[in-house]
């Protein structure tokens, strides 16, 4: 086989080359994944509202604008051909008159043909009332007389129209000086030996004078011939062929034409855009007006339901799942060892597009939308997979979990937490109760001892902020205390500096082991170590939160095994 030549063999179709390589899919997906989600950042991206807003509008005005031009086309669509069928009445009339006309005749005409007797009968079917008052006797398409005279035998020739399906026979603007007529110009209609002579019609004129009309006579074959109305109006509407049924529209004009039974007599009809705008301009623009005025409604309508559907409140709402949650882990420092001991997991969520959400923005929606027990059972499954999968097995950890105050139920969270059994002693489980609502003090004491008997520590977290108070300290048999992070991070002589150490005094005169948060510099950790009452520290100087496999590379770099801990950024 030749090279480069791919062997095909009958009835199986050739493979795509790129579906065969599963890092081109993987790249084509990727691809796709971010395009969305650029497109999904337009959508929710404050910055862009603006743009989204005016696109909204115009894609309403747009719309309002063609629902409308789709109504006045209807409408214009609708007086051309009721102009028509007004224009056509007369013609359906005479054909109505030409037929009992052609039944008199039948009936009345029984003298030898020709003789005065024959002439008396012709003036007789001449004096009824129908407007038909020139017959001919012409057997085989020869005439011989008229109703008054008598004349050489003349040939009308092939008629225009006439078939064996239509009796009646047409002959189309002939000269009748063979019947005395001279210098008239006339249609001769045929039935069997009798004929007429179809006089001018008058058509009422068209109130409209943005349409112009034809009346035509048709042939089975197509040809046709102008009988009143603008020459050329029947050959446009025939050159636009079927036009649209939303917009009948063809070379800027409307088309329409309308015919009688028999298809002998048509009215086509036309109106161009030019016409339409030169007659109703004002009428235009007001309808331009109000498509805009119309479309400012619906696109503001349709930007606040597009901003209450993409509001961060909708989208959480909409993505809180267990694939959206990340976990990241703080480290825990003790400062009697100086090893880390333990971390705090955090909670971060990924939008639609990506992004990664810090708490502040979504917990107030979890708490608004009773999340939270989900919320703690998306973390602690995600924390449990992470931490004792990626942590080495001979490594001990104290693991902290944040839970709000209306969820501090002691079944629950066992149930919750049990997952951890399954690695042994690995893992010691602390719960912080977040003091983001009040604290009911009896219900949460005898949750805080049902936990102690089920292995599950509980500390008051965020202590000095929020709902805390002394009471919390004196009445709650809590197993330890996690000082704001607002204490430590102050600067230096402010108000809060100042009252870092009170709060320690304070809860270690409680009785509560300590743990301070938000250790940013080298001279807060000696303050705080040289209390000599603080057990643990954790802050951004100990290290920043982590995904699963940097806390790993942490804690082998830091401190299990006693290294000093180091800036991790």
């Amino acid at each position: 086989m030749l090279p480069g030549r791919q062997r095909f063999r009958p009835g199986r179709e050739p493979v795509n080359p790129i579906l065969m390589n599963p890092s081109a899919v993987w790249g084509l997906v990727q691809k796709g994944l971010l395009h969305m989600a650029k497109f999904i950042s337009l959508l929710i991206g404050r910055s862009h509202q603006r743009l989204i807003g005016f696109s909204l509008w115009l894609l309403a005005f747009i719309l309002s604008l063609s629902l409308l031009a789709v109504f006045a086309a209807h409408q214009v669509n609708a007086t051309m051909v009721s102009d028509a069928r007004l224009k056509l009445d007369p013609l359906l009339r005479l054909r109505a008159n030409v037929l009992s006309t052609f039944d008199e005749m039948a009936a009345q005409l029984t003298a030898e043909p020709c003789t005065p007797e024959f002439h008396e009968q012709l003036r007789a079917v001449a004096f009824l009332p129908d407007g038909l008052n020139e017959f001919l006797y012409a057997p085989g398409g020869v005439a011989q007389c008229s109703v008054s005279l008598n004349f050489a035998p003349h040939a009308l020739g092939v008629p225009d129209i006439g078939t064996d399906a239509m009796p009646i026979a047409f002959w189309f603007d002939r000269d009748l000086a063979f019947m005395g007529l001279d210098g008239h110009i006339g249609t001769i209609a045929l039935n069997g030996p009798f004929g007429m002579v179809i006089p001018h019609q008058k058509y009422p004129d068209t109130p409209a004078r943005w349409m112009k009309h034809e009346v035509v006579a048709v042939a089975p074959n197509g040809s046709f011939w102008h009988r009143n109305g603008t020459q050329g109006v029947h050959s446009h509407q025939r050159g636009a062929g079927a036009t649209g049924a939303w917009l009948p529209l063809h070379n800027a004009a409307f088309y329409t034409e309308v015919c009688d039974d028999a298809g002998l007599h048509c009215v086509a009809t036309e109106a161009t855009l030019m016409s339409l705008l030169n007659s109703a301009g004002l009428i235009a623009l007001a309808g331009i007006g109000v498509s805009a005025l119309l479309a400012m409604g619906v696109a503001g309508q349709a930007g606040n339901a597009l901003r209450a559907y993409w509001s961060f409140e909708a989208r959480f709402q909409r993505n809180f799942t267990r694939e959206s949650i990340i976990c990241t882990y703080q480290p825990i420092l003790s400062l009697s060892t100086g090893a880390i001991a333990g971390c705090e997991v955090l909670v971060r969520w990924r939008d639609i597009d990506g992004t990664v959400v810090f708490p502040d923005q979504f917990l107030p929606v979890v708490e608004k939308h009773g999340l939270g027990r989900r919320l703690t059972e998306f973390v602690v499954q995600r924390a449990y997979e992470e931490l004792s999968r990626k942590v080495p097995p001979h490594i001990k950890l104290q693991v902290n979990f944040n839970v709000f105050p209306n969820d501090f139920d002691a079944a629950w969270l066992r149930d919750t937490l049990v997952i951890f059994e399954n690695s042994g002693s690995r893992f010691s489980i602390v719960v912080e109760i977040v003091e983001s609502d009040e604290i009911q003090i009896e219900h949460t004491q005898r949750e805080i001892e049902a936990l102690r008997r089920y292995g599950v520590r509980t500390h008051l977290d965020d202590f000095g902020s929020g709902y805390s108070n002394i009471q919390h300290l004196a009445t709650l048999a809590i197993d330890g205390v996690k000082l704001d992070r607002s204490f430590a991070m102050s600067s230096d002589g402010s108000l809060m500096s100042k009252m870092l150490a009170n709060a320690i005094e304070m809860v270690h005169a409680a009785g509560h082991r300590i743990t301070v948060e938000g250790v940013e510099t080298e001279e807060r950790l000696r303050m705080v170590k040289a209390t000599g009452q603080v057990e643990f520290v954790q802050g951004f100087l100990i290290s920043r939160p982590l995904d699963i496999d940097r806390f790993v590379q942490f804690l082998g770099e830091q401190g299990v095994l006693g290294a000093r801990p180091r800036l991790v950024a």
